[in-house]
């Protein structure tokens, strides 16, 4: 059953875990994605990221690279590592823009990637192409 949002959008059931250390940064990506009738789930870090996953299972994550504690990298590695959990698309949100920093986030198992600064139409799109029709 879809709830509606403030608005009279259709809220459209999907969860998506936003694991962001910047406070800035996350409530703008947040304001967007609910907006947009996202369910959204924060973590500032990989090992909070890890641990709301022992609790929710959301349809996909957003995962910024460089986080404190632990960070971008080794949490989608254990996430991908994890047969309960490998399915959820993973999806970068990163400064890393060099030349081979795409490719390096695949290789440890993030479906998609998105360099920042992230336009709100970029961020939506790339949600929506992993979650239409799932």
């Amino acid at each position: 059953m879809a709830h509606s949002t403030n608005d009279g959008r259709e809220a459209n059931g999907k969860t998506v875990l936003l694991v962001e250390d910047n406070l800035h940064n996350r409530r703008i990506f947040a304001g967007i994605l609910k907006h947009y009738g996202y369910q959204v789930v924060e973590a500032t870090n990989g090992v909070e990221a890890i641990e709301v996953l022992n609790s929710t299972r959301p349809d996909i994550i957003l995962m910024d690279l460089s986080l404190p504690v632990k960070d971008g990298w080794e949490a989608t590695r254990e996430i991908k590592d994890m047969p309960a959990l490998r399915d959820i698309p993973i999806v970068a949100l990163t400064a890393h823009a060099m030349d081979g920093d795409e490719e390096k986030a695949r290789a440890v198992g993030c479906d998609g990637y998105l360099a920042k600064p992230i336009s709100p139409k970029q961020l939506v799109i790339e949600v929506d192409r992993f979650l239409k029709g799932h």
